[in-house]
């Protein structure tokens, strides 16, 4: 569900109530019952799911349903902003989500939206979601992959501050995040063969070395054992350039080195149109491309449909997976 002060109860409700989904799947939303029947009832939304206990033992094959974790309140939903009580339920609501995979309940986990100052809060030690679901799962190495309508952007580093990013960036790393991206597009979504791009870290790949030397001493040696082992591979390329439609229609997917070199094109197509997908992990997990939006929550103008194409994204990557093709 998210954090229950922000739009994560609101659009889970709205998208389950408008019936866009396929009827073959069966959607459990891990929340607070009365905080999502508090909003559908403050939104005119029609919205009557099964309710289960937190112990529930089964979850719907289809059609819908809410697993009550009984742990907030309606009257704690104002004001609309970071709480550690907002912050410790939606860190409870990720922790059963992903017992339930990993226990064979369901087959996937799509995250509503949570706030790091309020999850910082609550005591949690994790800068974010992935972290906290690769622990969770099993470890692994997780890789952060955004998909808009044209583009799928694999990240290198993510949440780094800017002064750090060029010692964060290692040739191993760009190298995992290549071949985690290259099997996700394969095993996920359906692409022999994928075609990647991978990002060069300095004003024009610095320009023989004119602006910097990351891209000959870390981007190109993964590039070239990712190239003779067969990946079909280019790189590093200027950013500036790589993403233009002009480009960019020619790659299956791209690796970005660093969090807005990556967000920045993605987010230009659209913030409702993003999914985040976690590649690396045990286990399928996809989420919403936006925050809590504290500043619109309760109001009734938060858009679905960020939360829509993720669980169709979470639903096609466990059919693929099942079936060995998208």
């Amino acid at each position: 569900m998210g954090d229950p002060r922000g739009i994560g109860p609101e659009i889970c409700a709205r998208v389950l109530a408008n019936g866009e989904l396929a009827e073959s799947i069966g959607i459990t939303v891990v929340g607070a019952s009365p905080v999502m029947a508090a909003t559908a009832e403050a939104l005119e939304m029609e919205f009557d799911p099964r309710v289960l206990p937190a112990d529930s033992p089964e979850l719907p094959g289809t059609g819908t349903a809410v697993m009550d974790l009984d742990n907030f309140s309606p009257s704690e939903l104002e004001p609309r902003e970071p709480c550690a009580s907002g912050g410790r339920a939606s860190l409870d609501y990720i922790e059963k989500a992903v017992e339930l995979v990993t226990s064979g309940r369901a087959d996937a986990v799509v995250t509503g939206p949570i706030n790091k100052e309020a999850i910082a809060a609550a005591g949690s030690k994790y800068p974010g979601h992935t972290e906290m679901l690769a622990d969770l799962a099993g470890g692994g190495q997780p890789v952060m992959l955004l998909i808009s309508r044209e583009l799928k952007v694999a990240f290198v580093t993510t949440h780094v501050a800017l002064r750090d990013v060029p010692d964060a960036i290692t040739t191993d790393k760009v190298r995992h995040t290549v071949r985690t991206l290259h099997e996700g597009l394969e095993q996920y979504f359906g692409t022999k063969k994928p075609k990647i791009a991978v990002c060069g870290l300095n004003p024009h790949c610095s320009d023989g070395g004119r602006f910097g030397n990351e891209e000959a001493e870390v981007v190109e040696p993964a590039v070239e054992e990712l190239r003779h082992s067969g990946m079909q591979i280019q790189g590093p390329m200027p950013s500036d350039t790589l993403f233009s439609s002009v480009v960019r229609d020619f790659y299956d997917g791209f690796v970005a080195l660093y969090h807005d070199q990556g967000m920045i094109p993605i987010k230009m197509s659209g913030i409702q149109t993003v999914t985040n997908v976690t590649l690396g992990l045990p286990i399928i997990r996809t989420s919403v491309g936006h925050g809590t939006a504290y500043n619109i929550a309760g109001r009734g103008t938060a858009d679905g449909a960020s939360m829509l194409k993720a669980i169709n994204t979470a639903a096609q990557m466990v059919k693929a997976s099942k079936s060995g093709s998208a």
